[in-house]
């Protein structure tokens, strides 16, 4: 079982570090011409973190069925679910590329009042936009790879593709390597390339390994069909839903000031890195769960789901004491003042101490409650206590009792407290294990099987 987690943990995990790097290069580039052109790339990219948000919970879902249709071997499902998952991820990169291709001066105002940037923002996001088809395909793709065990896929696309967009974003930048010069508008184009390599590379490699890559309408029947909507809808809210928490997190810590602002942002990058490992054991979790719930290998996916929980912990604990270490040894580096580097070390600490039990809820929310079929409690879950507890604490810790970062960060993690005592108990019921495989009527036939042993 070691073995089946490190052949997806460990591919997922470079596959974020490959992503992390990539983005934090060109912005580097892009320092070096202005912070105009940074102001112009980060407007887009609010537009393409939407795209990614919206297909990841599609696919997210599309994952669960995946996973156990792994499970069974059962490859003509696999092929189904698929073409599910692509299309109703083209549909919604087709919305997303109207709205910012044909109204692109409405999403520029939205997230810049600058006059200055708007005539080159337009012309960038309209470019950006033809890349949301490629993402599609590449999440949709690399969310199959990841369900059926080939995650090194993947990982090695991402390795080939941030090249290309920093060779391409390099050359076109600043007309090197026998490139024209097109200052921003080639990074557009080289970030829009380098979205199709990527998919490319990943479709290449599934067609010579003879993988059930391949789309097919037939066979779709109206209880599959439902199944997918119902078990999907509930993932793919659940990612809405978070990320507009976080997105409220990062307008309460904007409240509060320029000097907790910047100290936030640099946590931030530090927290990063620490989720990537945690991540990929999170991954490899739901594809483990999701293939023994598949094969009805109930009990062994609840026993290994009680062990990869306190797994991550630790997992989550060890690499927020490494992130620590290299904390204090860059400290000195950072352009901040003395009270903006006092309330980031405090907040590095409550960070550590809340490592564990965020690393938890992870693992048990996405790889085993999402995995194992139970999507809408999990969405009901992640909800209710971050928007009916954290955000609401954040906001009250802010504006109303006027206090620091530390303990305004320290408010964010209630909601994960929480969530970690209700979890826990959940996972121990075992009614979380549902077999999305099966129809509707064997599903019932089934819950009333193994009511005693569930």
């Amino acid at each position: 079982m070691v073995k089946d987690i490190l052949k997806i943990a460990i591919p997922v995990s470079v596959e974020n570090i490959l992503a992390n790097t990539g983005i934090f290069i060109l912005t580097l580039l892009l320092s070096q011409v202005g912070e105009r052109e940074i102001a112009i790339n980060a407007i887009s990219n609010q537009a393409s973190f939407l795209v990614n948000l919206f297909l990841f919970g599609i696919n997210t879902g599309g994952a669960i069925f995946v996973s156990q249709y792994w499970g069974k071997r059962d490859e003509d499902n696999i092929k189904r679910v698929f073409t599910l998952m692509i299309v109703s991820s083209m549909i919604m990169a087709t919305v997303f590329f109207v709205f910012t291709f044909v109204f692109p001066e409405t999403f520029v105002r939205i997230f810049s009042k600058d006059s200055s940037l708007f005539n080159d923002s337009i012309l960038y996001l309209r470019i950006i936009s033809f890349s949301y088809f490629g993402i599609a395909l590449e999440i949709a793709f690399r969310t199959f790879l990841r369900g059926i065990e080939k995650a090194n896929i993947p990982m090695e696309s991402y390795l080939v593709g941030t090249a290309v967009q920093l060779l391409l974003a390099y050359g076109l930048l600043n007309g090197k390597i026998g490139l024209p010069k097109l200052g921003i508008t080639g990074v557009a184009i080289a970030i829009t390339i380098s979205r199709y390599v990527i998919p490319f590379y990943q479709i290449t490699r599934a067609y010579y390994l003879k993988l059930p890559y391949t789309f097919t309408l037939r066979g779709i029947s109206r209880d599959l069909f439902s199944r997918f909507i119902r078990f999907a809808t509930p993932a793919a809210l659940n990612e809405i839903a978070w990320s507009l928490g976080m997105t409220m997190y990062g307008i309460v810590f904007g409240w509060m000031g320029t000097e907790a602002y910047a100290a936030r942002n640099v946590l931030s990058s530090f927290e990063n890195y620490i989720w990537t490992l945690a991540l990929g054991i999170t991954t490899a979790s739901s594809v483990i769960v999701g293939k023994l719930v598949g094969q009805k290998s109930y009990e062994k996916a609840v026993s290994f789901s009680k062990k990869i929980m306190i797994v991550n912990s630790l997992v989550g604990l060890g690499t927020a004491f490494v992130t620590i270490a290299a904390y204090y040894l860059l400290l000195p580096t950072f352009d901040l003042t003395s009270s903006s580097k006092y309330m980031l070390t405090l907040s590095m600490w409550i960070m550590l101490a809340g490592s564990p039990i965020k690393a938890l809820n992870n693992v048990a929310v996405v790889g085993i409650l999402r995995a194992g079929g139970d999507s809408k409690y999990a969405f009901i879950l992640e909800t209710s206590t971050l928007w009916g507890l954290g955000v609401p604490l954040a906001f009250i810790g802010a504006m109303v009792w006027k206090q620091s970062l530390p303990v305004v960060y320290a408010l964010t993690l209630s909601d994960e407290i929480a969530k970690a005592i209700i979890v826990y108990f959940r996972i121990r019921s075992k009614k979380w294990v549902k077999n999305v495989t099966i129809s509707t009527e064997e599903a019932i036939l089934e819950a009333a099987e193994h009511e005693v042993q569930i």
